[in-house]
């Protein structure tokens, strides 16, 4: 029964002093706030990454240009990254990999920027020679259209696939930075305010009609053209995105760039189980035809090994802000009550007088404490999990995930900062000698 009325005694005693109490559980409002959102920025950048290199398969393989260096125990050190060397790699490097047993298909990258013309306008877009092989490798869905064909590969036929971006840039319902032949540092200009609000309003252009699409028309690429075949489907995502690319055959790039060395390869063994065969052997067939040793071959479960590291930095980075943010909120509220405390010493001395015993005054202001960091973080879990909700309905480059792991570990250090920052005011509270409390002014 004592303990059910201290619990109302300090229920009181927080209603009777609300706007103070309000203004000190900001504090513990903001921290609550941020140990929601940055656990689930981290958790949910950690699973898109896992989710986007896992998905290429776990029998693909990385050929890069550079070395990465080893590690005592004989690993990959890839958070040390590349040497910087320019790239060697070569088409025939690729083709000497087609050679190699249990290689499923070699999907070599030729990339370099370009300026994509259509009518009228010029976009700089990411001009990516590659192998039919592409789409299926790299999960890139086409929302119209195909993508070439292996024929059209061998043929050097002048096709290409858009990346979103890019398909809309060019036909005028996207405003992107280009560049044009005489300057390769202006920028196209934008429409002017008047314009822009009323296409929002009318919902389409104000001077001309827009084509629909730019599949079967011709784009002209280093003043030859070619023919759009297909578009990339939105990828919005971390890391690597199609949205801003330009596809086209490896060898017709070859024969209409300047570009001969490969960005990078991508190997698929044949199985899961023969990865660490063809690793080795497509090791070999690149330095047979190498003088030295400049460029690395990577397996898939290397590199989630090394993106799960530098997301475990990450965690416990945001966990060290989170936790300094806690305890700053933490100190304030403490502050607050001391403060209380004082300016409710004839309070306290008239109870003590009144026969309050020592730990009733204790377990009072323990509560006010405990109740104040209780509530604050109640409505910061309940405005984190809000924002979450905003973010992933509204937001598509990555989910934030909101383990529930992560809202106890929320509730309870918000019940332990409650009590351990409620231990001081509690005790000055309990300590004061009513002869003194009576007399302060």
């Amino acid at each position: 029964m004592k303990l059910f009325t201290v619990f109302k005694l300090a229920c009181f005693g927080l209603w009777s002093n609300r706007l103070r109490v309000l203004s000190a559980m900001m504090g513990v409002v903001i921290g609550m706030f941020a140990v929601i959102v940055l656990t689930a920025i981290a958790i949910g950048v950690k699973d898109t990454l896992m989710k986007q290199m896992g998905s290429l398969g776990a029998e693909q393989i990385l050929v890069l240009p550079g070395r990465v260096l080893d590690t005592a125990n004989g690993q990959k050190d890839l958070l040390s990254g590349l040497t910087n060397v320019p790239s060697t790699l070569t088409y025939d490097d690729a083709k000497a990999i087609e050679g190699v047993p249990n290689v499923k298909s070699v999907t070599p990258h030729l990339e370099t920027i370009t300026i994509a013309q259509y009518d009228e306008k010029n976009v700089q877009s990411v001009l990516v020679g590659t192998s039919d092989q592409y789409s299926r490798v790299q999960h890139a869905n086409l929302s119209e259209g195909r993508f070439f064909t292996k024929e059209e590969q061998a043929e050097e036929a002048k096709v290409i696939v858009l990346g979103n971006n890019i398909h809309e840039a060019l036909l005028g319902n996207q405003e992107v930075p280009v560049e044009n032949e005489e300057s390769s540092n202006e920028a196209v200009q934008t429409k002017p305010i008047w314009k822009k609000v009323l296409d929002k309003l009318l919902g389409e252009s104000a001077s001309a009609e827009e084509e629909a699409s730019l599949v079967g028309k011709q784009v002209t690429i280093n003043d030859e053209s070619f023919e759009v075949i297909g578009v990339l489907a939105p990828n919005a995502t971390l890391g690597s995105s199609t949205d801003n690319n330009i596809m086209l055959p490896i060898e017709t790039a070859l024969a209409t760039t300047d570009m001969k060395n490969l960005t990078k390869m991508i190997v698929e063994a044949a199985s899961i189980q023969s990865v660490d065969e063809v690793d080795g052997a497509v090791f070999n067939a690149i330095k047979t035809q190498h003088s030295e040793i400049d460029f690395s071959v990577v397996k898939q479960d290397q590199m989630l090994g090394a993106l799960g590291k530098v997301t475990s930095i990450l965690q416990v980075m945001l966990f060290g802000i989170t936790v300094t943010a806690l305890l700053i909120s933490g100190t304030g509220i403490m502050n607050v009550m001391v403060m209380s405390v004082r300016e409710r010493t004839r309070e306290i001395g008239i109870r003590k007088a009144l026969g309050a015993t020592t730990s009733e005054i204790m377990g009072q202001f323990f509560f006010e404490t405990l109740l104040l960091c209780c509530i604050g973080g109640a409505v910061g879990i309940g405005l984190g999990y809000a924002f979450i909700e905003v973010w992933n309905s509204n937001i598509e480059i990555f989910a934030l995930v909101l383990p529930m792991w992560a809202v106890k570990l929320a509730l309870y250090t918000t019940f332990g900062i409650g009590s351990l920052f409620g231990i001081y005011p509690a005790l000055k509270a309990a300590r004061m000698k009513p002869s003194r409390a009576l007399r302060f002014e």
